[in-house]
């Protein structure tokens, strides 16, 4: 699911801002943050309402990172084809979809194998 409709009120006072490479910033739900911190790795799906690009974006220890940037259906693409457990965060009407990563390890190496394809 593309974050399209998402806003910083959309989940109050629980999110993080990305800034882009299109000079926008994006939201996505603290908790990701949170558990990253525990060890789990995330990845999710975001775009940008003034650029229109859409954002892969993977969360690390202490940090986010835009992994892919492209069309929306480009980025959909990629996203459905990652091969892990997907989760939702809903408040109320809201929701974010997200995968999880086995492991930091297979994060990386997810990604550094998508990228010489």
């Amino acid at each position: 699911m593309i974050t399209k409709d998402i806003t910083q009120s959309t989940f109050p006072k629980k999110l993080v801002a990305l800034p882009t490479s299109c000079n926008d910033v994006v939201y996505y739900p603290a908790k990701l943050a949170d558990l990253a911190i525990e060890e789990t790795y995330t990845v999710f799906q975001t775009l940008s309402q003034k650029s229109g690009l859409s954002y892969l974006v993977v969360t690390q220890p202490r940090t986010a990172k835009i992994v892919l940037a492209g069309s929306k259906v480009l980025i959909n693409e990629v996203y459905h084809s990652i091969p892990w457990p997907t989760y939702k965060i809903a408040d109320g009407d809201n929701k974010f979809t997200y995968k999880e990563s086995p492991s930091l390890q297979a994060l990386e190496d997810y990604f550094i194998q998508l990228k010489e394809q």
